[in-house]
């Protein structure tokens, strides 16, 4: 089974201890629209998602 983006993005968070919080701080948005994003409630705009990404790879 292929995981999405968004189920990709969750499980590498979770594996590296990165809080919803500490990467919400980092991106600049709101710790529900991470929570809300990463269980499909929500999109997020390009600039949201590459800061997701950049922070997920760095730690």
């Amino acid at each position: 089974m292929k995981l999405n983006l968004r189920e990709e993005f969750f499980l590498k968070r979770k594996r590296k201890k990165i809080t919803a919080i500490e990467l919400a701080k980092y991106i600049g948005c709101s710790q529900s629209l991470i929570s809300r994003y990463e269980t499909g409630n929500c999109g997020m705009n390009k600039q949201y998602i590459q800061k997701y990404r950049e922070y997920i790879n760095q730690k």
